[in-house]
């Protein structure tokens, strides 16, 4: 019988890549998990007529840099006008093309200040270049729908943001991005056809949890492969005696 020795360093490397493994491919059942929970409260809000913004926030005593204190995809009305910061998510893609959506500072007409998802934008040629978007100048009355803050991939490091503004984001951290727009911490995803919108954002499409099976099924099976090459490689490894131990 074969003596199992994959030696000290292809264990601790299994030790310390096994775990990362298994937390991702949890997360991404989690994150399933919670879009199935979610549908039925987006199909119930489609019917809903939208609620005044403004008004919602002045009963509910909330402050800014905080999420809005209403449920998912609750409809809302808000008049104001467009502000000057704005994010662009990057990595987005929309019928074959690659680019961004675009989040934008809206101020109400009492100064409180929101995040608007004003949808996707095509990337220009130059890598180091943003796209150059243009908002209405004047006063306008928009319709969105508060949009679910689903999280964030564990393990991930801040990401590093230009002082400057526009500022070009890889990851939607909404408390981070109210904290540097002084504006309340939710996405609000404008609905089609209101002033402002660029290609709209998808709707219903994110609330499918087949993608995040198959991730899942990926990490689960990298983990199995990790474990199965593992012990291949511990009986298939030769025992040189050299007098020394790994």
């Amino acid at each position: 019988m074969k003596a199992f020795k994959p030696g000290v360093r292809m264990s601790v490397f299994v030790l310390l890549l096994l775990p990362l493994l298994l937390v991702l491919g949890n997360w991404q059942l989690q994150r399933g998990a919670l879009k199935r929970d979610l549908e039925s409260d987006y199909l119930q809000q489609l019917t809903q007529l939208p609620k005044d913004l403004q008004k919602l926030l002045s009963d509910s005593g909330g402050q800014a840099n905080a999420a809005l204190p209403l449920a998912p995809f609750v409809r809302v009305r808000l008049t104001g006008r467009y502000g000057e910061e704005m994010f662009f998510l990057d990595n987005q893609i929309s019928d074959g093309q690659v680019g961004y959506w675009l989040f934008q500072t809206f101020i109400m007409t009492d100064g409180d200040r929101v995040l608007v998802n004003r949808g996707f934008v095509a990337a220009p040629g130059q890598r180091d270049a943003l796209p150059v978007v243009t908002a209405p100048a004047n006063q306008v009355t928009i319709i969105a729908s508060v949009w679910p803050d689903l999280g964030l991939p564990p393990l991930l490091k801040q990401q590093d943001w230009a002082p400057t503004w526009p500022k070009r984001i890889q990851r939607r951290e909404l408390l981070r991005m109210a904290e540097a727009a002084q504006s309340w911490a939710s996405e609000l995803r404008l609905e089609p056809g209101q002033a402002g919108e660029l290609q709209a954002a998808p709707f219903a499409e994110p609330l499918s949890d087949a993608k995040h099976r198959g991730y899942a099924l990926t990490w689960f099976g990298l983990a199995v492969a990790l474990v199965l090459g593992y012990v291949v490689f511990g009986l298939r490894r030769p025992l040189i005696d050299t007098g020394k131990t790994d």
